[in-house]
Protein backbone atom coordinates (compact mmCIF):
# COMPACT_ATOMS: atom_id res chain seq x y z
CA UNK A 1 0.00 0.00 0.00
CA UNK A 2 1.22 3.27 -0.86
CA UNK A 3 2.35 5.44 2.37
CA UNK A 4 1.05 9.23 2.57
CA UNK A 5 2.54 11.40 5.10
CA UNK A 6 -0.59 12.73 7.04
CA UNK A 7 -1.02 16.56 7.38
CA UNK A 8 -2.82 16.25 10.69
CA UNK A 9 -0.91 13.58 13.68
CA UNK A 10 -3.66 10.94 13.11
CA UNK A 11 -5.08 12.45 9.88
CA UNK A 12 -7.16 8.90 9.04
CA UNK A 13 -8.55 8.50 12.66
CA UNK A 14 -11.10 11.48 12.38
CA UNK A 15 -14.11 11.80 9.73
CA UNK A 16 -15.88 14.54 9.02
CA UNK A 17 -19.65 14.05 8.17
CA UNK A 18 -20.96 16.81 6.52
CA UNK A 19 -25.06 17.42 6.46
CA UNK A 20 -27.24 19.87 5.20
CA UNK A 21 -30.13 21.20 6.89
CA UNK A 22 -33.73 18.93 6.29
CA UNK A 23 -36.37 21.16 4.14
CA UNK A 24 -37.19 24.83 5.66
CA UNK A 25 -39.82 27.16 4.79
CA UNK A 26 -37.44 29.16 2.37
CA UNK A 27 -36.89 26.08 0.59
CA UNK A 28 -40.98 26.21 -0.51
CA UNK A 29 -41.61 29.52 -0.88
CA UNK A 30 -39.09 31.44 -2.06
CA UNK A 31 -40.36 35.27 -1.35
CA UNK A 32 -40.15 34.22 2.08
CA UNK A 33 -39.49 37.88 3.97
CA UNK A 34 -38.52 36.38 7.40
CA UNK A 35 -35.55 35.68 9.22
CA UNK A 36 -34.62 32.55 10.77
CA UNK A 37 -37.03 30.38 9.37
CA UNK A 38 -37.82 26.49 10.83
CA UNK A 39 -38.28 23.35 8.76
CA UNK A 40 -40.97 22.28 7.77
CA UNK A 41 -43.36 19.51 8.06
CA UNK A 42 -41.66 17.25 5.46
CA UNK A 43 -38.22 18.90 6.81
CA UNK A 44 -38.98 16.98 10.06
CA UNK A 45 -39.45 13.71 7.80
CA UNK A 46 -36.40 13.78 5.88
CA UNK A 47 -34.44 14.91 8.89
CA UNK A 48 -35.90 11.80 11.15
CA UNK A 49 -35.23 9.50 8.06
CA UNK A 50 -31.41 10.64 8.16
CA UNK A 51 -29.23 7.34 8.29
CA UNK A 52 -25.99 8.04 9.87
CA UNK A 53 -23.14 6.32 9.01
CA UNK A 54 -21.21 6.02 12.52
CA UNK A 55 -21.98 6.70 15.79
CA UNK A 56 -21.28 10.83 16.37
CA UNK A 57 -18.44 11.44 18.54
CA UNK A 58 -18.66 15.50 18.07
CA UNK A 59 -21.80 17.31 16.72
CA UNK A 60 -20.96 20.46 15.13
CA UNK A 61 -24.16 22.97 14.21
CA UNK A 62 -24.68 26.35 12.51
CA UNK A 63 -26.77 29.15 14.71
CA UNK A 64 -29.76 28.86 13.08
CA UNK A 65 -33.08 27.17 14.18
CA UNK A 66 -33.03 25.13 10.97
CA UNK A 67 -30.04 23.41 11.26
CA UNK A 68 -30.43 22.96 15.58
CA UNK A 69 -34.22 21.49 14.45
CA UNK A 70 -32.47 19.25 12.08
CA UNK A 71 -29.48 18.09 14.23
CA UNK A 72 -32.00 17.11 17.25
CA UNK A 73 -34.21 15.40 14.90
CA UNK A 74 -30.99 13.09 13.34
CA UNK A 75 -29.34 12.86 16.31
CA UNK A 76 -32.26 12.03 18.78
CA UNK A 77 -30.71 9.15 20.11
CA UNK A 78 -27.28 10.92 21.60
CA UNK A 79 -27.95 14.12 21.88
CA UNK A 80 -27.79 14.33 25.69
CA UNK A 81 -24.68 12.06 25.64
CA UNK A 82 -22.38 13.92 23.06
CA UNK A 83 -21.21 17.22 22.99
CA UNK A 84 -22.58 19.69 21.14
CA UNK A 85 -21.08 23.26 20.19
CA UNK A 86 -22.31 26.00 17.91
CA UNK A 87 -19.97 27.23 15.44
CA UNK A 88 -20.85 31.04 13.94
CA UNK A 89 -18.85 30.27 11.20
CA UNK A 90 -21.08 27.53 9.61
CA UNK A 91 -23.74 29.94 9.40
CA UNK A 92 -24.95 30.14 5.35
CA UNK A 93 -22.88 31.96 2.78
CA UNK A 94 -25.45 34.33 1.39
CA UNK A 95 -27.16 37.67 2.31
CA UNK A 96 -31.31 36.72 1.93
CA UNK A 97 -33.42 37.88 4.66
CA UNK A 98 -33.84 33.97 5.42
CA UNK A 99 -30.14 33.74 6.16
CA UNK A 100 -30.18 35.87 8.83
CA UNK A 101 -30.10 34.76 12.03
CA UNK A 102 -31.26 36.31 15.42
CA UNK A 103 -29.92 37.50 18.76
CA UNK A 104 -27.87 35.33 21.02
CA UNK A 105 -30.21 35.66 23.89
CA UNK A 106 -32.99 34.38 21.54
CA UNK A 107 -31.66 31.93 20.25
CA UNK A 108 -30.68 30.63 24.01
CA UNK A 109 -34.53 31.18 24.94
CA UNK A 110 -35.70 28.89 22.17
CA UNK A 111 -32.62 26.26 22.33
CA UNK A 112 -32.20 26.36 26.23
CA UNK A 113 -30.11 23.75 26.29
CA UNK A 114 -27.64 24.77 23.75
CA UNK A 115 -24.35 26.52 24.04
CA UNK A 116 -24.35 30.59 22.09
CA UNK A 117 -21.67 31.45 24.14
CA UNK A 118 -19.27 32.13 19.93
CA UNK A 119 -21.78 33.82 18.81
CA UNK A 120 -22.08 37.77 18.89
CA UNK A 121 -24.93 39.45 21.29
CA UNK A 122 -26.76 40.41 17.69
CA UNK A 123 -26.63 38.94 14.30
CA UNK A 124 -24.35 41.66 12.91
CA UNK A 125 -22.26 39.98 10.17
CA UNK A 126 -20.92 42.20 7.58
CA UNK A 127 -22.41 41.45 4.00
CA UNK A 128 -21.48 38.11 2.16
CA UNK A 129 -18.59 38.09 -0.09
CA UNK A 130 -16.65 35.51 -1.95
CA UNK A 131 -13.19 36.11 -0.17
CA UNK A 132 -14.55 36.25 3.15
CA UNK A 133 -16.50 33.46 2.18
CA UNK A 134 -13.31 31.29 1.39
CA UNK A 135 -11.80 32.34 4.61
CA UNK A 136 -14.15 31.28 6.67
CA UNK A 137 -14.63 28.22 5.37
CA UNK A 138 -10.70 27.48 5.56
CA UNK A 139 -10.82 28.65 9.19
CA UNK A 140 -13.24 25.93 9.88
CA UNK A 141 -11.17 23.47 7.84
CA UNK A 142 -8.36 24.55 10.11
CA UNK A 143 -10.24 24.04 13.68
CA UNK A 144 -11.57 20.76 12.29
CA UNK A 145 -7.88 19.79 11.82
CA UNK A 146 -6.76 20.63 14.87
CA UNK A 147 -9.67 18.43 16.61
CA UNK A 148 -8.51 15.25 14.27
CA UNK A 149 -5.07 15.79 15.29
CA UNK A 150 -5.84 16.12 19.05
CA UNK A 151 -7.28 12.34 18.25
CA UNK A 152 -10.26 12.54 20.89
CA UNK A 153 -12.76 12.72 18.34
CA UNK A 154 -13.03 9.43 15.50
CA UNK A 155 -16.32 10.91 13.77
CA UNK A 156 -17.48 14.72 13.81
CA UNK A 157 -20.56 15.60 12.30
CA UNK A 158 -21.41 19.08 11.27
CA UNK A 159 -24.84 20.32 10.26
CA UNK A 160 -24.55 23.77 7.86
CA UNK A 161 -26.55 25.50 4.93
CA UNK A 162 -25.87 24.24 0.98
CA UNK A 163 -24.56 27.05 0.06
CA UNK A 164 -21.35 27.69 2.75
CA UNK A 165 -21.13 23.91 2.83
CA UNK A 166 -19.71 24.53 -1.35
CA UNK A 167 -17.47 26.92 -0.07
CA UNK A 168 -15.86 24.15 2.64
CA UNK A 169 -15.48 21.13 0.16
CA UNK A 170 -15.95 20.21 -3.50
CA UNK A 171 -18.49 17.99 -5.01
CA UNK A 172 -21.87 18.09 -6.24
CA UNK A 173 -24.61 20.47 -4.59
CA UNK A 174 -26.04 19.35 -1.61
CA UNK A 175 -29.70 18.42 -1.20
CA UNK A 176 -31.71 19.13 1.61
CA UNK A 177 -30.55 16.40 4.63
CA UNK A 178 -27.85 15.06 2.02
CA UNK A 179 -25.19 13.55 4.20
CA UNK A 180 -21.25 13.35 3.03
CA UNK A 181 -18.13 11.54 4.47
CA UNK A 182 -14.74 13.42 3.99
CA UNK A 183 -11.51 13.24 5.75
CA UNK A 184 -8.21 15.05 5.64
CA UNK A 185 -6.15 15.02 2.59
CA UNK A 186 -2.68 13.97 3.11
CA UNK A 187 0.20 16.26 2.86
CA UNK A 188 1.43 15.20 -0.76
CA UNK A 189 -2.16 15.06 -1.94
CA UNK A 190 -2.98 18.57 -1.06
CA UNK A 191 -2.20 20.35 -4.03
CA UNK A 192 -3.36 17.94 -6.48
CA UNK A 193 -7.08 18.52 -4.41
CA UNK A 194 -6.85 22.19 -3.22
CA UNK A 195 -8.33 24.06 -6.53
CA UNK A 196 -11.93 23.33 -8.01
CA UNK A 197 -15.04 24.72 -9.14
CA UNK A 198 -17.34 26.18 -6.13
CA UNK A 199 -21.13 24.21 -7.41
CA UNK A 200 -22.94 27.06 -6.17
CA UNK A 201 -21.06 30.27 -7.50
CA UNK A 202 -19.33 28.25 -10.60
CA UNK A 203 -16.63 29.92 -9.64
CA UNK A 204 -12.68 28.82 -9.26
CA UNK A 205 -12.04 28.32 -5.86
CA UNK A 206 -8.98 27.61 -3.55
CA UNK A 207 -10.42 25.02 -1.19
CA UNK A 208 -7.10 24.46 0.85
CA UNK A 209 -4.41 24.82 2.43
CA UNK A 210 -6.48 22.32 4.64
CA UNK A 211 -8.34 20.22 2.65
CA UNK A 212 -11.13 17.70 3.20
CA UNK A 213 -12.02 14.85 0.55
CA UNK A 214 -14.12 12.72 0.15
CA UNK A 215 -13.80 9.37 1.70
CA UNK A 216 -16.34 7.69 -0.42
CA UNK A 217 -16.43 9.84 -4.09
CA UNK A 218 -18.70 8.92 -6.34
CA UNK A 219 -17.65 7.27 -9.53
Amino acid sequence: MEHHELSTARGTACQVHILRHGQSLHNVNRDFKDRDPCLTETGVEQALGVKLPEKPGLIIVSPMTRTIQTAKLVFRDWFESTPIQVWPDLRESHDAICNHGVSRDAMATKFPDMDFTECPAEWDYPPHNFEDAVARAERVRQRLNAMAASGVYHNIYLVSHRGFIAFLVQGERFNVCDLRTFRFACVDEVEGLRFGINVDTETAQDFGPTVLTPVNPEG
